[in-house]
């Protein structure tokens, strides 16, 4: 077995939480990023994959702020071009994997912080608001890490 499937079998014998597939860093808060961050959260669940999403800096204030669907690409893409191929937004992209408890959000604690964010509106956003020590155990435990 990898070790994702051994971490996994471990936690299911002993009837600890599964861990999650897939962990998403997200940075990034261009749409370009934030529609990488979704497709790829998105398609995990679809596929039964347990995915967390740790909002970080530019991602955490769009999501916070409500801009997460703002058709704002960058050149070449333009808001007219994404509109004429009648997208979803990218916050339903996200919707049926949290209903199913397949997509988790959280909130970096220090970018909340450091952003001079509502702490309060930032927790009714996400699932939860954590720390770099709940971050490093995520990564160590998951079974695949991307950074956007």
């Amino acid at each position: 077995m990898d070790g994702g499937g051994e971490r996994r079998e471990l936690k299911r014998r002993t009837n600890e939480p599964d861990l999650p597939d897939l962990l998403i860093l997200a940075h990034g808060g261009s749409w370009e990023m934030r529609f990488q961050i979704s497709s790829l959260a998105a398609s995990a669940a679809a596929a039964g994959e347990r995915v967390e999403v740790a909002l970080f800096f530019a991602a955490l204030d769009a999501w916070a702020g409500g801009r997460w669907d703002a058709l704002d690409p960058s050149p070449p893409l333009t808001a007219e071009r994404l509109e004429s191929l009648a997208m979803p937004p990218l916050s339903e992209m996200l919707a049926a994997g949290r209903e199913e408890g397949l997509i988790r959000l959280y909130a970096c604690s220090a970018s909340v912080r450091l952003l001079g964010l509502d702490a309060a509106r930032v927790q009714g956003a996400v699932d939860a608001i954590l720390g770099w020590q709940s971050f490093s155990r995520m990564i160590r435990e998951s079974s695949r890490v991307v950074t956007f």
